[in-house]
């Protein structure tokens, strides 16, 4: 198997964080992560993409009628459509164990599929280098824009990065604020920030302390902001 291949190393990072990845295939994605810094980086970021979206889900517990025709189709014989709920039996954890599988493909099936943008929508962005390599991952609330730096960024001590959004129909850049070079770091969210105006994310190398001009010096990386 080409573990170069970054794809690949995407696909079974969001299988083995769901959970869906399994016997001797997950046993050897767990290797890999001790000696691939991709493996590592890929997991950790659908680690990121996965608890923001589980933290926006709100719980609903299911009606009375529904666990009954879960354990009905688990055990025709155990408990009736009719019957009224006992103390908890082994089909009740394997219901749990139903309900959690069907948790996962849902899960998958949001991560992997554009959504329209919503009140409740997820905005994330992810910049990466030449060999696709994750280097910021940007969390953005209703007021901040939280970030957080990845081993795999190599900092320059004599530079500093800047983070630029580019609006829709608009040519020049506006500046966000200075990138980690380590750790994590909050941004205050510019009011122009809103997803459907955004073309673009883009990050620079200036002088120590920002741009001099109010333009990007050098543009290195770009990406797009994704809507969960």
């Amino acid at each position: 198997m080409n573990y170069e291949n970054q794809q690949l190393i995407d696909m079974l990072a969001a299988e083995y964080v769901l959970g869906t990845l399994k016997g001797a295939a997950r046993n050897r994605f767990s290797r890999l992560t001790l000696t691939s810094t991709r493996a590592r980086e890929a997991m950790w970021m659908w680690e990121q993409y996965l608890n923001s979206l589980a933290s926006s889900i709100k719980s609903v517990p299911p009606d009375e009628h529904v666990w009954q025709r879960i354990s009905a189709r688990i055990d025709p014989n155990v408990v009736s459509l009719h019957a009224k709920p006992t103390k908890p039996k082994q089909t009740m954890w394997q219901a749990w164990s139903l309900i959690a599988t069907a948790a996962c493909v849902v899960l998958a099936f949001l991560v992997w599929q554009p959504q329209a943008p919503t009140s409740d929508v997820k905005q994330i962005a992810l910049f990466k280098n030449q060999s696709e390599a994750a280097l910021w991952f940007i969390d953005v609330t209703d007021d901040n824009l939280a970030i957080k730096a990845s081993s795999s960024l190599d900092p320059r001590t004599d530079r500093d990065y800047e983070l630029w959004m580019i609006l829709k129909g608009q040519d020049a850049p506006i500046s966000l604020g200075l990138l980690p070079k380590s750790g994590n770091k909050e941004l205050l969210r510019n009011s122009r920030f809103k997803p459907q105006d955004i073309a673009l994310l883009a990050v620079s190398l200036e002088p120590l302390g920002g741009s001099p001009t109010g333009s990007p010096t050098e543009v290195l990386y770009t990406t797009e902001l994704v809507l969960l």
